[in-house]
C-alpha cells in the first residue's frame, strides 16, 4: 500500500490536520501493536472535542506551533524542540509501514473507528515514566481513579 510521504522540513503547525495527526501518531506510537496507534489518535480527537480547540492546538498548544516557540515542552513530546532532528529523521525514513499511522488518524479524525480508550484524553507509559523520573514519580495529573483502560504499555485516563 502506498501512503503519502510526511513533510520533512518546516513547522508541523503548518501541516494539514490529517498529516499532523498522522505524523503525531507515527512518532508517538511507532512499534506499538494495535490498538495503540488508534488510541493515540482518539486521545487527540477526544481532547479536540472536549477542550474545543483545533486539532493543531490540541497537538501543539494554543499557538499551534511546535518549534522555536519559547516552550521547552510541547503537549506531545515528539514535537519538543530537542526532538526536532530525530522527528525529521524518523518521518523522513517512514515508508509504507507508516500506513498504520495514516489509517489510525483518518479513522479517528473522521469517526470511522471505535475509540479503544473509552473516552480518554491523556495517556502515560507508567513504567517508563517511573524509570526516567525516579526522583519525581508520576505527573501530578495522574489519577488511578480516572484510568479508562490499559493498552499494552500505556495507561489511558479521562481527566476532563
Amino acid at each position: 500500500m502506498i501512503v503519502p510521504a510526511f513533510p520533512l522540513l518546516g513547522e508541523p503547525g503548518e501541516f494539514d490536520e490529517l498529516t499532523l495527526l498522522s505524523a503525531t501518531v507515527f512518532l508517538e506510537a511507532e512499534g506499538e501493536p494495535a490498538p495503540g496507534p488508534e488510541a493515540v489518535a482518539h486521545v487527540v480527537m477526544n481532547r479536540h472535542r472536549g477542550w474545543k480547540l483545533s486539532v493543531p492546538q490540541v497537538i501543539l498548544g494554543k499557538d499551534g506551533r511546535a518549534y522555536d516557540d519559547g516552550r521547552a515542552f510541547e503537549v506531545f513530546s515528539c514535537w519538543n524542540d530537542d526532538y526536532r532532528r530525530r522527528a525529521e529523521a524518523r518521518l523522513g525514513a517512514a515508508r509504507d509501514e507508516a500506513v498504520f499511522a495514516w489509517k489510525a488518524a483518518a479513522g479517528a479524525l473522521w469517526t470511522l473507528t471505535a475509540d479503544p480508550t473509552l473516552g480518554a484524553d491523556h495517556y502515560l507509559n507508567v513504567e517508563l515514566t517511573r524509570k526516567i523520573r525516579p526522583d519525581h514519580g508520576l505527573p501530578s495529573w495522574y489519577d488511578p481513579a480516572k484510568v479508562t483502560v490499559v493498552l499494552g504499555r500505556h495507561t489511558f485516563l479521562r481527566l476532563t
